[in-house]
């Protein structure tokens, strides 16, 4: 898969202020076949059109938009990467970072994260732990772990420092074959109708869905119930039930995600928040800028290829801290 980089999103972004490929190239000072190839590449990696070509000038549709939005912070982010870059090599040493990271994250853009933070700016010591969100919460009060990138809100907890990364929607997947059969159906006739595949009552997710179906009155009988994410979609994928899950959830499943379809979730809407989290007082003036890592990786690797598996997200529903 390729990678969308800080240019295509300018180009984006000065399309849709324009309106026209003519003018975008002018203001970027490059020609009208650079302008239209990021626009086609951009359109390629994310799987949906980003502007209406049947209407002049052109307009963004909501997914042009949500990408367009975003040209500001990556520059923003890049002009913080150059001071930060500065800051590293006035420091004699590195820091040494004890980072835990939730499974869905770890499982997808995990990796980049802690590259980016190791060599890139910041220029950090880093040992990660991949785990269950919970498992991170304990480790933290028991200063095992400096930090966690974490769906746990650890709330009650007056000693941690909470910086929002991104916040996702909890969707239906169900098995591709039947999406004729579940569209237009209210949540309860589709539980009724199959077997729904839980994330493990052990994970921050599992809980978060019991309490939200509690809400709604639901009670499906427990079938099959998984601690990682692929585990459930590929379940889901072969026809074995449906599930509540995450788009990054999806993504980390992305070996099966082919044999499934994301829809938005039938009823009353309820998200997760993906956060970094650290004992108050402890990388107090590194934390913003971690977290500002975490959250350009999330844009330039997550994003898209979330918004490919649902494209009818809206910026509303998928947004940055």
């Amino acid at each position: 898969m390729g990678e969308l980089d800080l240019q295509t999103f300018r180009l984006v972004a000065a399309v849709a202020e324009t309106g026209s490929v003519t003018a975008a190239a002018e203001r970027a000072g490059v020609t009208q076949s650079a302008v239209s190839q990021a626009l086609r590449r951009a359109e390629a990696l994310i799987g949906a059109p980003l502007f209406d070509r049947s209407r002049r000038p052109l307009t963004p549709t909501h997914v042009g938009r949500m990408v367009a939005s975003r040209a500001d912070e990556l520059a923003r982010a890049a002009e913080r990467l150059l001071a930060d870059a500065r800051a590293a090599a006035e420091r004699p040493g590195r820091i040494d970072l004890r980072i835990g990271l939730v499974d869905s994250l770890a499982g997808t853009i995990g990796a980049r994260i802690v590259r980016e933070l190791a060599d890139g700016a910041l220029a950090l010591t880093v040992t990660a732990w991949s785990g269950l969100a919970f498992s991170h919460t304990r480790a933290l009060m028991r200063h095992d772990i400096d930090a966690a990138l974490t769906c746990d809100p650890m709330e009650g907890l007056g000693s941690v420092e909470r910086i929002v990364i991104f916040r996702e929607p909890y969707v239906l997947i169900i098995p591709r074959t039947e999406i004729d059969a579940v569209r237009g159906n209210d949540l309860q006739a589709v539980l009724e109708r199959y077997r729904l595949v839980r994330h493990s009552a052990r994970s921050y997710a599992g809980q978060h869905i019991e309490r939200h179906l509690g809400r709604m009155g639901l009670r499906p009988p427990r079938a099959f119930e998984f601690d990682t994410s692929d585990a459930l979609v590929a379940m889901v994928a072969t026809g074995m039930g449906v599930a509540i899950t995450t788009p990054l959830c999806i993504l980390q499943g992305a070996a099966h995600a082919a044999g499934v379809a994301a829809l938005p979730l039938p009823g009353t809407a309820f998200s997760r928040e993906l956060l970094l989290t650290t004992r108050r007082g402890d990388f107090d003036d590194l934390a913003p800028r971690i977290a500002e890592v975490a959250r350009s990786m999330a844009l330039l690797h997550a994003l898209p290829p979330m918004l490919a598996i649902a494209p009818w997200l809206t910026p509303e529903a998928l947004a940055l801290g």
